[in-house]
């Protein structure tokens, strides 16, 4: 395919027979959704269809789905799907380094030599030294037009070390409300978590912890978890409830919240986002929450130092701390101060950096240009 120019309507196809509903609105669909809306691209999610898509008639109206026949192996459905449609695609979007997305990097370039390829990698510097770093991985990931990561730790690092052009693409939000900026007085004393409660790697349990240690000392403040609990955690709660029957009216789970105008209000009237995670690539919760106005306290996740801007718009703690966690919660919560000055620096900060309007427009040009 030869470069095509901006009077062209490009095709861009996902690649992912197992998304879902919620992954719409996640980096998986919002970059094509965008560039759809903003860059004129013919864009689609190539999945099974597992479930039904509402946000495909809101949220991300526009992007189209593709339907995959589900043989019961995605590597093999994936190969089939391109056997098909590999010549109508202009640029392939796939996310991570698995064997099924190689083997689709090599089946597209062989049936549509012209074509494009974006790879997401979707990572942290934990997953790709795991990755075994062979001549013919590299081989095949040369085939792509344009590789990205999603902070700048990572970045910087694979640059170094790998024989590949790595761009930096972060993630991003999303203003599906048309909402105004947040005010201070909007807020309330909330520290506040989004996330898959009790899930090992979110380490929801420090949390409460570091909540626990210091709640005595912050009595004006709440702590709010939103997401549904994983079963194995219902018994940890419980238990956490019978030790400190003082934190009930304090602590609050809340389940999962897909409608995006009700979930934007969690962030707006928190004060502080919390995410106490072991492993992240780049969270969307990052994201949301500095669109938010929250000062953001954070395990040290690369991405983390992104997104707070090297600690300017929150503190960051190692991963499994509570009591760190804990000294930060009590200096926060009484730095009334640094909380309404990182509510309105933060949001100009996300506008500027982690906008998908913006990280859009840079994709567009590496994609016209590679």
């Amino acid at each position: 395919m030869e470069n095509f120019t901006t009077e062209t309507k490009p095709r861009l196809v996902a690649l992912w027979p197992e998304c879902l509903n919620v992954h719409l609105t996640k980096d998986l669909g919002m970059i094509p959704f965008i560039l759809h809306k903003y860059h004129n691209y013919d864009s689609a999610i190539a999945c099974y269809g597992i479930e039904d898509f509402p946000y495909i008639e809101a949220e991300v109206k526009g992007l189209k789905i593709d339907l995959v026949e589900n043989r019961g192996d995605i590597l093999t459905d994936g190969n089939d799907y391109l056997a098909k449609k590999a010549k109508e695609i202009d640029i392939l979007f796939l996310i991570g380094i698995y064997p099924f997305t190689l083997s689709w990097i090599v089946n597209y370039k062989t049936l549509n030599p012209e074509g494009k390829i974006y790879l997401k990698l979707d990572a942290n510097i934990y997953w790709m030294n795991r990755i075994d770093l062979t001549d013919n991985l590299f081989e095949i990931l040369k085939k792509c037009d344009v590789i990205s990561v999603e902070n700048k730790r990572l970045y910087h690092y694979l640059n170094k070390k790998w024989p590949l052009k790595i761009e930096y693409i972060p993630n991003g939000f999303y203003n599906f409300c048309s909402s105004p900026n947040v005010n201070f007085e909007e807020k309330e004393n909330v520290i506040l978590t989004v996330a898959r409660i009790g899930n090992h790697l979110k380490a929801n349990e420090i949390l409460l912890e570091g909540f626990k240690l210091v709640a005595e000392k912050i009595p004006d403040w709440r702590l709010k978890l939103v997401g549904n609990v994983e079963d194995h955690f219902i018994q940890y709660i419980h238990q956490f409830f019978t030790e400190n029957p003082e934190l009930r009216d304090r602590v609050e789970f809340v389940s999962s919240i897909e409608n995006k105008r009700v979930l934007e209000n969690e962030y707006r009237r928190a004060k502080i986002f919390c995410l106490t995670s072991r492993m992240e690539g780049f969270p969307l919760v990052f994201t949301e929450a500095a669109k938010g106005g929250c000062f953001i306290v954070s395990t040290e996740l690369d991405s983390a130092f992104d997104i707070t801007n090297d600690s300017t718009f929150g503190e960051l703690f190692p991963i499994d701390d509570s009591h760190r966690l804990s000294e930060i919660l009590l200096e926060v919560c009484n730095d009334n101060v640094r909380l309404e000055q990182t509510t309105y620096e933060i949001q100009n900060f996300a506008e500027t950096n982690f906008s998908w309007t913006n990280i859009c427009n840079k994709l567009d040009l590496l994609l016209h240009l590679n």
